[in-house]
């Protein structure tokens, strides 16, 4: 059962509170703030989190995702 412990330790990685930032298409930064994670009823994982973009003037936003897409969109953590 390799494939399912990978999916569970990377949904270990992400924890509610956390702050990611990424360069979205080199233009501008955006910051996601971990708002909750939980599983969908097939039981993947997701993080349910706030986004900010900045230098856009946009409102936040809350999003979904799976964990393992907002690993591979949010690949820098913060720091606190």
């Amino acid at each position: 059962m390799l494939f399912g412990s990978a999916r569970a330790s990377k949904t270990t990685e992400v924890v509610a509170g956390e702050v990611y930032r990424r360069m979205a298409n080199g233009l501008l930064m955006e910051t996601a703030e971990v708002l909750a994670l939980y599983r969908d009823s097939t039981g993947i994982p997701h993080v349910r989190y706030r986004v900010h973009h900045e230098r856009t003037g946009t409102p936040d936003a809350q999003r979904t995702l799976a964990v393992e897409a907002f690993l591979e969109m949010f690949t820098h953590r913060a720091p606190s």
